[in-house]
């Protein structure tokens, strides 16, 4: 009897902890694309690349990368260069790429005479609430 009910009480317990553990959610997770991809071009865009494999994980991070790719659509930075950022950040720290990359951009964009904002001035909804 005492038996039964130490195991009942183990199942009981394990089963409420898969439940509460899969309820939680990984706030530093990087979030997977909200739109599919569709049609014949199934690689991803410059920018779910750069967000992707530079960790960007806050909201800031993901508006400074949505810039750069809207300064490469103007014709204003080198899709080359920015790629070559990329990589040069990942080589440097690859599990914190981020604030490598943010500085060899804003030295490479001054070399060419373009000023980029740094990623504390992207404000965000969620940064004006709390």
């Amino acid at each position: 009897m005492k038996r039964q009910l130490i195991i009942h009480a183990t199942i009981l317990l394990g089963v409420t902890a898969a439940i509460l553990c899969d309820s939680l959610t990984a706030t530093a997770q990087i979030p997977t694309r909200t739109t599919a991809i569709a049609g014949p071009n199934r690689y991803a865009t410059l920018e779910d690349q750069l967000v992707n494999r530079l960790h960007a994980t806050t909201d800031q991070q993901r508006a400074y990368l949505h810039y750069i790719v809207k300064q490469v659509k103007l014709g204003k930075l080198d899709i080359k260069l920015v790629v070559a950022m990329e990589r040069y950040a990942l080589r440097r720290r690859p599990d914190f790429p981020m604030p490598f990359f943010e500085r060899a951009m804003k030295a490479q964009a001054d070399k060419i005479g373009l000023a980029l904002p740094p990623i504390q001035s992207f404000l965000t909804t969620r940064t004006l609430r709390s």
